[in-house]
């Protein structure tokens, strides 16, 4: 059973770890347990993994009335998970990620079902630092992680797709400049609007740029363009994103934890605008510990200036022996295995009934 819910940061690393478990064990019945509130409603179906949902909802950094609410709706996900576990007779349950993580794996843990967890962030959530305490087992993606756990996990890495792996590296010969800028799969408007604003400035310098800025968000950044400069593409969606990275030189994005592990196996150089109203400032610490690796440059959002953003973008895309040391930078955080350890955990744990 992996339980698993709200971003797609968490859903994705859920899904490479039941195609990991499916590959190695055709035989076991894989299921998904996630809420009604978050993407694992469209993403696990479409994986063609079965999901069942149980009552649960976020508390960190709501409203006091949202907190109590999400806290009251806890009883109920709790019993839901004892059922669908004693129904299942499930021999093992991971946790890889958001509020519905809780009731399903301290309801495990009622029953003697062992767990594993997994922390993508480098800033640990509050779900997974509350069940790190009693998990069976634990793992993280990032090792800054483990400083904030009572009981330091396994460094596998964060799963992701594997046709990100196969982006080449940057050729320092190359003479492109090459912008990406997208905001994940839903876009930011943060990085629309700074990246429209500082076009003008940007235009003329032999850019090329694809900005993905998220179907919602597409008809308000088109008219704040304008014009849109000679080589530039703007887009809704990029639905083969490995495809994108491939093709560029430099990447403006947010830094949730999935964008990170792509850009880690891709080997891209990114300047980072973390969101700044992420839960516990979790994509700052991520941010941090890329630019500490001199992975990438982090701009807060409210430095974010158009000024400030074309000086990044020209002064990066200017030095091509830079990026390419960035990428590779990068791409030392990047783990290929980390489905196949985050399996072996979870067999590792099942192990100990």
């Amino acid at each position: 059973m992996i339980a698993a819910g709200g971003t797609g940061g968490h859903v994705f690393p859920g899904i490479a770890l039941a195609r990991e478990i499916r590959a190695r064990r055709p035989e076991a019945e894989v299921l998904f347990v996630g809420s009604r509130h978050g993407l694992e409603g469209k993403l696990v179906p479409q994986a063609g993994f079965p999901l069942e949902l149980v009552s649960a909802s976020g508390f960190a950094g709501k409203p006091a009335a949202a907190k109590i609410g999400a806290l009251a709706e806890l009883p109920a996900g709790f019993f839901q998970a004892r059922r669908l576990l004693s129904e299942r007779r499930a021999r093992a349950v991971a946790g890889v990620g958001g509020y519905v993580t809780v009731p399903v794996v301290t309801a495990a843990r009622s029953l003697g079902v062992p767990t594993l967890i997994h922390e993508s962030n480098a800033y640990p959530g509050v779900a997974n630092r509350f069940l790190n305490r009693f998990a069976t087992r634990t793992a993280v993606g990032i090792a800054a992680a483990n400083s904030r756990l009572a009981r330091p996990g396994v460094v596998t890495g964060t799963p992701v797709r594997p046709e990100f792996f196969s982006v080449p590296p940057l050729d320092v010969a190359a003479t492109t400049r090459r912008l990406l800028v997208f905001g994940g799969s839903q876009g930011s408007r943060v990085l629309n609007r700074a990246m429209a604003a500082a076009a003008g400035a940007l235009a003329g310098q032999g850019l090329e740029v694809v900005h993905q800025t998220g179907e919602k968000e597409f008809d308000d950044t088109r008219s704040r363009y304008g014009e849109v400069p000679a080589g530039w593409r703007l887009v809704p969606f990029l639905p083969r994103i490995h495809e994108e990275l491939a093709w560029a030189d430099l990447v403006l994005a947010r830094a949730g934890s999935q964008t990170l592990g792509e850009l880690a196996a891709a080997g891209r150089p990114a300047i980072l605008v973390p969101f700044g109203s992420a839960t516990h400032g979790h994509q700052t610490e991520n941010a941090r510990v890329f630019s500490a690796a001199s992975a990438a440059v982090a701009i807060d959002e409210a430095a974010l200036s158009p000024e400030a953003l074309g000086r990044a973008v020209t002064g990066l895309l200017g030095d091509r022996r830079k990026l390419a040391e960035m990428g590779e930078n990068a791409r030392a955080f990047a783990r290929p295995d980390a489905a196949r350890l985050l399996a072996d955990l979870l067999f590792e744990a099942e192990g100990t009934r």
